[in-house]
């Protein structure tokens, strides 16, 4: 009996000795959890790392971020393309027509997002009813409502930044803490732009002139992406464009036609494709109009209207429609 007893005792022993040493991390193992590689246990651990954070809006307001946001209202339609590039859909939005107008934003018009109306008067009371854990929206328009948003979830707001789509998305990755994932979008797309430059370097000696048309309306648009001689393409506008230190100007078909570009790219400054295949159309018998180099020579393409926006995707779209058809001349 002494000796079953004896075995007994042993055998537990060497049990908890034989787990203990499974138990014991090799040198150099990180022991983030069972079955967890030690990759993906150091990605978890630097996300959880990063909240909370506390996050100087556009109006200089500290607004502290306990955990990353998950359910976001939206209520600033020129910032689809920079919450979609970082992965991020909003659970509402306003001005969600853009969804169906843009080509730019095309991948993404199957995303569930509650339709809140427009920038200008969005539906407050649909609103709560999606209970967002975070509320953005641009600066401009906080004076009007922010005070009531602020009773339903925190709220950032943001500048439009027409002209600096990087400082944006920038300010995205950091609400998100996906800082790293823009500067990677950011990188691709300027590598693009830059590439694209090269290819379209012989074209130096021609001018160009980005229309956006409406009914009975011309406007002359100093797009960055397709003048900036630094950060765009660099393409020559006409002597005669419009003043280039702004964003764009209204002008005449008349004016149009003295500054006579090589090259023409229009758009709906609508936002509609369809509207804007109708004011072609309607221009098809107008001398002025059939008068221009651009078009006898068969020279006029349409862009998409988020070039107008300024925002990352829509840069991209525009910058491969130009090359894709100046490249096949």
């Amino acid at each position: 009996m002494k000796i079953l007893t004896r075995l007994f005792v042993s055998l537990v022993l060497l049990a908890g000795i034989l787990a203990g040493c499974a138990g014991t991390p090799e040198p150099g193992n990180n022991q983030a959890g069972a079955g967890t590689p030690p990759a993906k246990a150091d990605e978890a651990k630097q996300e959880t790392a990063q909240w909370p954070r506390t996050y100087v809006d556009a109006l200089g307001r500290e607004i502290v971020l306990e955990k990353k946001p998950e359910k976001v209202a939206l209520l600033f339609f020129r910032n689809f393309e920079h919450m979609f590039l970082l992965e991020e859909t909003p659970v509402a939005a306003t001005d969600l027509n853009v969804l169906d107008d843009w080509e730019s934003l095309a991948p993404y018009r199957l995303s569930k997002i509650t339709n809140i109306g427009s920038m200008t008067s969005p539906n407050l009371e649909k609103l709560l009813e999606v209970g967002p854990d975070l509320i953005i929206m641009v600066s401009g328009r906080y004076g009007s409502y922010g005070d009531k948003l602020e009773k339903i979830a925190p709220v950032i707001t943001v500048d439009s930044n027409e002209n600096n789509w990087q400082k944006a998305l920038r300010e995205y990755g950091k609400i998100f803490g996906k800082e790293q994932k823009a500067e990677t979008e950011i990188t691709r797309i300027e590598t693009l732009i830059a590439d694209s430059k090269e290819q379209l370097k012989k074209f130096s000696d021609k001018t160009f002139g980005v229309i956006m048309l409406g009914e009975k309306q011309f406007w002359g648009f100093t797009t960055q992406f397709v003048f900036n001689k630094e950060t765009g393409l660099g393409l020559q506008p006409p002597s005669k464009y419009v003043d280039m230190s702004s964003k764009g100007e209204q002008i005449s078909l008349e004016g149009l036609a003295a500054m006579n570009p090589d090259y023409m790219f229009v758009s709906d400054i609508g936002g509609s494709s369809k509207k804007l295949q109708g004011y072609l159309k309607n221009l098809e018998g107008d001398s002025a109009w059939n008068s221009l180099n651009a078009i006898k020579n068969g020279h006029m393409y349409a862009l998409d209207s988020s070039i107008a926006a300024g925002g990352p995707l829509g840069i991209e779209l525009g910058v491969k429609t130009i090359v894709k058809n100046m490249l096949a001349q």
